[in-house]
């Protein structure tokens, strides 16, 4: 399926099967077309808000999202053996 975006005004398209797309909430495609639309402007640093408009989705227009660029700190555990 191509879902068809702006992205802080400017047009783009994101193609996702069709099973996925129907288990995604319009949050989710949100989310998905803000990191389609930076990845495809990689010389631009992320806006910490990004405008999405999902215009067409399945024939449908969900309307518009701000999606939010939050940098969060990634734990990650490992077990030491001990001497």
């Amino acid at each position: 399926m191509i879902i068809r975006y702006s992205a802080n005004t400017l047009v783009g398209q994101l193609s996702l099967p069709s099973s996925y797309v129907d288990m995604r909430t319009p949050e989710d495609l949100a989310e998905l077309a803000a990191v389609a639309h930076w990845q495809d402007h990689p010389e631009e640093t992320p806006t910490f808000v990004t405008v999405i408009h999902l215009q067409d989705v399945d024939g449908h227009d969900l309307g518009l999202f701000e999606v939010r660029c939050e940098q969060r700190p990634i734990f990650t555990a490992s077990q030491l053996r001990q001497a």
